[in-house]
């Protein structure tokens, strides 16, 4: 299963417990959902599959990041999916010079 396959079964899950994942929810309390140690709020399809979860607080850890802390998951909790991607700029592969300016490759990477 790619990425791809696991967001939209993720939407289309929401969509049919009756959640519709774009819609702002009603609680003043709820914010845009970020990451409770670096206070920086998700972007993308991350705000979707976040914030379909309608928790009381937008606050989100990593597995990792809640054990250096001293927290704990419950048993049999699972995680939601976060997807990742940046431009990979392949720096091994020789320049190609066009006119004066090098042009180098580039890749998308995308993880979950």
């Amino acid at each position: 299963m790619n990425v791809y396959e696991i967001v939209t079964a993720r939407i289309l899950d929401q969509l049919q417990k009756g959640t519709v994942p774009w819609r702002k929810p009603w609680s003043t309390i709820t914010a845009a959902p970020r990451n409770l140690i670096t206070n920086k709020p998700y972007r993308g399809i991350n705000v979707f599959l976040l914030g379909g979860h309608r928790f009381a607080f937008p606050y989100f850890l990593t597995f990792k990041q809640a054990l250096q802390r001293g927290g704990a998951v419950k048993k049999g909790e699972r995680g939601c999916p976060i997807v990742f991607w940046k431009w990979n700029h392949n720096e091994e592969e020789e320049s190609v010079e066009v006119g004066e300016q090098e042009k180098k490759s580039a890749a998308p990477v995308l993880r979950y």
